[in-house]
């Protein structure tokens, strides 16, 4: 296996804000073999502290057991020097690589620019398997038993799954096992074009329902200015949504792009194609919420919600601005011509 060279890493978090990391495990591969391995429990931020019920019955991990753990800070640093050179690998990278990011937003420090490959798309491309969660993996490739939620040995299990497949299939680099055009991570959000993915991402069913894009399905319209088309549906989708490449009947939000990332509110308007079939549906009496991208990349845990946003609830204020904005623009438009 000479050549396959890999850092695994697995995150745990106190609630459903993506920085609020609260454990991590890792596992260095070096030529196909597992040779260092780390894991410690982390003092999430400050702003993202507190635990949630639902996260502590996962893992385990309480308050208490954080109190005197490194800080993110320090816990960055350690994690950098241990993978060295090596590109990252986890089982649902879309969430991992969100926490790493997240709890650098929180800290206020630089995000560093690191890239992700994901087993889960890896297994499902490479093993006949009706579930990709990782006990599913292991069971199915005949790997040991293992303490699932649990960051160290997650990390572990998650570094001999790549490694199993990549003997089974001869696939004996990280390049091999996710060529360019398969890839769904990127080494910066910046850096890769919005370009729709060949297969959409299923929604998490066990993300947290208080989440505004639990149980959402989820179209794009228009480009992202800091998110690729693939990452943000696998961070929806990680959060529960379910994203689709069409307003249907079914869609329930819609993520308009090509406007000011940093605006809170998104209008629809008759721009594109999508918006126009979204104004349709509203018309007809279908509650379609407007998301912009700084809504959604709260909503994932890529930045912290803004206190002073007013306390109209978010789908109403959405649905009502979004109809009556885009309604009357189209109305408009239609008499000047």
């Amino acid at each position: 296996m000479q050549g396959l060279d890999f850092t695994a890493i697995d995150f745990e978090t106190a609630n459903s804000k993506r920085g609020s990391v609260c454990a991590v495990g890792l596992a260095k591969v070096s030529n196909g073999v597992v040779v260092d391995r780390a894991a410690w429990l982390i003092k999430p931020p400050r702003s993202v502290g507190e635990f949630a019920p639902r996260n502590i019955q996962v893992h385990g991990i309480r308050p208490a057991d954080v109190r005197t753990a490194p800080g993110w800070p320090e816990s960055l640093q350690r994690i950098l020097d241990f993978a060295g050179d090596d590109r990252f690998v986890a089982h649902n990278a879309s969430f991992d690589r969100s926490v790493l990011r997240g709890a650098c937003v929180e800290s206020g420090l630089t995000v560093p620019d690191t890239t992700f490959h994901c087993s889960v798309d890896l297994a499902r491309r490479l093993l006949d398997l009706e579930q990709h969660k990782l006990p599913h993996v292991a069971k199915a490739l005949g790997l040991r038993a293992f303490q699932h939620h649990d960051a160290g040995s997650d990390a572990e299990i998650c570094a001999a799954a790549v490694v199993q497949i990549a003997r089974r299939h001869a696939l004996h680099s990280l390049d091999l096992l996710w060529p360019p055009a398969q890839q769904a991570s990127v080494r910066s959000y910046r850096s890769a074009a919005s370009t729709a993915p060949a297969g959409l991402p299923r929604a998490n069913g066990q993300a947290d329902p208080s989440n505004p894009l639990f149980g959402q399905e989820v179209a794009f319209t228009g480009d992202l200015a800091t998110l690729t088309r693939q990452d943000a549906m696998n961070l929806i989708a990680d959060c529960g949504a379910t994203p689709a490449a069409n307003v249907t009947k079914r869609t329930t939000m819609l993520v308009v792009g090509q406007q000011d990332a940093g605006r809170r509110r998104a209008f629809l308007t008759p721009g594109t194609a999508k918006e126009r079939k979204a104004l349709q549906y509203i018309g007809a009496g279908q509650a379609i919420r407007a998301v912009s991208e700084c809504e959604l990349r709260e909503w994932v845990g890529l930045d912290r919600p803004d206190a002073s946003r007013d306390e109209t609830p978010a789908d109403v204020r959405g649905v009502l601005e979004s109809a009556v904005t885009g309604l009357l623009a189209w109305v408009g438009r239609r008499r000047v011509n």
